[in-house]
C-alpha cells in the first residue's frame, strides 16, 4: 500500500526543512515557499535579469513587485527616480497595468566632461544607463515615460501629478532628500513610497529626519528597502 504524500506545508517544515533554515540563517538568508502568484513573480525577476542588470536581491524585486500591484488599483501615476539599466523600472511596468509611469534618471547626462567635478558624476562615474537602452527594454509597455536630468529638475512641468506608487532608487542622500520633498506630498492617501539602499546608514538617516513629523509610519524591511503608506 502507497503512503499517502506528504503536504508541501508539511514538507516545509520537516527536519531537512527545518536543517536548511538552520544552514540559511548562519549566512543570513532565509528559506520561503512561495504561493502561485509570488512564483511567477519570482520568474519575471529570473526573466528580467537575463535581459539587463538588476541591482536588487530577489526579496526586495518580490517586494517592490507586490507594492506596484496593489497600488494599481488606485488613482495616480507611478513613479521611479533612479532607473540606472531599467531592471527595476521593467519589474514596475509588468505589474501597474494601464497606470502611467514615469522614470527619472541621468542617463547619459553625467558623462560629461566635467561631471567627475559633481557628487553624482563622483558616484556613479561610468556607470550608468542610456536612454535608447531603456527605451528599448520597456518598448513592450504602455504609458511608460523617460525623464532624462538631474532630479527633480527633470520633474518640471510635472508638478500637477498624484501618484500612488513611488519607488525611490537614488543612491545619495541629497538626491532622496529632494525626491522625498517632491513625491511625498503628492502620494495620494494609501499610496506607497518605496526606498531602496535603504541599509546605508546616509540614506537611512534621510528617511528618518523627513518622516520624524510625519504621521506615516517608517518600515525598515529586513532585505534594505524602507517603505511608507501614505494616510
Amino acid at each position: 500500500m502507497k503512503s499517502a504524500p506528504v503536504p508541501p506545508a508539511l514538507r516545509y517544515h520537516s527536519r531537512k526543512g527545518a536543517l536548511a533554515r538552520r544552514l540559511l540563517a548562519r549566512r543570513g538568508a532565509v528559506l520561503a515557499r512561495l504561493p502561485a502568484q509570488a512564483r511567477d513573480d519570482l520568474a519575471l525577476v529570473h526573466e528580467t535579469r537575463s535581459r539587463t542588470a538588476l541591482l536588487m536581491a530577489d526579496t526586495a524585486a518580490l517586494h517592490l513587485v507586490a507594492c506596484a500591484r496593489a497600488a494599481s488599483v488606485l488613482d495616480g501615476a507611478m513613479a521611479e527616480a533612479g532607473v540606472l539599466m531599467g531592471g527595476s523600472a521593467r519589474l514596475i511596468a509588468a505589474a501597474k497595468g494601464a497606470t502611467p509611469l514615469h522614470l527619472f534618471d541621468v542617463f547619459e547626462t553625467l558623462q560629461g566632461r566635467d561631471a567627475s567635478g559633481t557628487a553624482l558624476g563622483a558616484h556613479f562615474g561610468g556607470v550608468h544607463g542610456t536612454l535608447a537602452a531603456v527605451e528599448n527594454l520597456l518598448s513592450p509597455f504602455a504609458g511608460v515615460s523617460l525623464h532624462p536630468g538631474i532630479f527633480p529638475h527633470s520633474a518640471a512641468g510635472l508638478e500637477g501629478l498624484r501618484f500612488s506608487f513611488v519607488h525611490l532608487d537614488l543612491d545619495l542622500p541629497e538626491g532622496t532628500r529632494a525626491a522625498l520633498e517632491f513625491f511625498h506630498p503628492r502620494l495620494v492617501p494609501g499610496g506607497i513610497l518605496l526606498g531602496d539602499d535603504y541599509a546605508d546608514p546616509a540614506v537611512r538617516v534621510t528617511f528618518e529626519e523627513f518622516f520624524a513629523e510625519k504621521t506615516e509610519t517608517l518600515i525598515a524591511l529586513p532585505w534594505s528597502q524602507g517603505m511608507i503608506v501614505k494616510r
